[in-house]
């Protein structure tokens, strides 16, 4: 009897799925592109600290005494958006959509979908074009190389 009930609201819901679509529009795919400007090859940065570690020779009494600093560096992240909604980094591609309203960025699928957030499009104060987001709980400012 459950089983019936499980197999009759499986067809039910199947065929009402084209009407639903339907209702839509198929606006479920459409994305939103970018405005031009921001259309091209883009450079991510973000700086990490340096860290004090101690050394294996050091003396455990002593721990101020015997350590050694890394430098600090920068990561640096490389993508390409295209005009017709589409992504592309070194190793794979992806969808994004564009709300004008927020000028926030959403990444539809690809890579960018789970580690990259709250992407916005801005200009720098000489009205260069710039976008930046949260990678790793790290702000990343971006650039176009020219």
């Amino acid at each position: 009897m459950v089983t019936r009930l499980i197999l009759a609201a499986l067809i039910v819901a199947f065929h009402t799925m084209p009407a639903v679509e339907a209702q839509r529009g198929g606006q479920g795919d459409e994305t939103k592109k970018v405005p031009g400007q921001y259309t091209g090859n883009w450079v991510c940065q973000t700086s990490l600290p340096g860290y004090n570690i101690l050394l294996p020779s050091a003396d455990p009494s002593q721990p101020m005494t015997n350590k050694s600093t890394t430098p600090p560096t920068v990561n640096v992240v490389k993508f390409s958006l295209k005009a017709d909604g589409t992504y592309e980094t070194a190793t794979a591609k992806g969808r994004y959509s564009f709300d004008s309203a927020t000028k926030a960025v959403t990444w539809l699928d690809g890579p960018h979908k789970e580690t990259f957030t709250k992407t916005q499009l801005s200009n720098r104060k000489d009205g260069a074009p710039s976008i930046g987001f949260v990678l790793n709980k790290r702000y990343y400012g971006c650039f176009m190389p020219k």
